[in-house]
């Protein structure tokens, strides 16, 4: 779907036109996409529980900010995968696209 690498700093978000597979539009319709914001928003959410949780039962912090500096760290680190991967599942949950075993 991308035509860089997920953690190249500045071109991460460059998608192909088409699939350079089987050459299905990877752009259904203009601002299709900004629905994957919700999809984004869930795995940040997730991201931080599982984070949060892991911290408090691992490690117990003494002090919030160490939560807050941690969460927001991996949340940033981890903002490449978190954008690729919520448009992959907006695309294949509500773009109509179908596995093709022949293609």
């Amino acid at each position: 779907m991308f035509e860089y690498p997920a953690f190249h700093p500045t071109k991460f978000m460059r998608m192909n036109e088409t699939c350079p597979h089987c050459g299905v539009r990877l752009q259904p319709e203009p601002g299709f996409y900004q629905g994957a914001m919700y999809v984004q928003y869930g795995f940040a959410v997730a991201i931080i529980v599982a984070v949060g949780l892991l911290l408090y039962f691992l490690f117990t912090p003494s002090s919030e900010w160490i939560y807050i500096g941690t969460i927001i760290g991996i949340i940033v680190l981890l903002a490449p995968l978190n954008y690729r991967y919520s448009r992959a599942v907006y695309l294949y949950a509500f773009g109509g696209i179908k596995y093709d075993r022949d293609r």
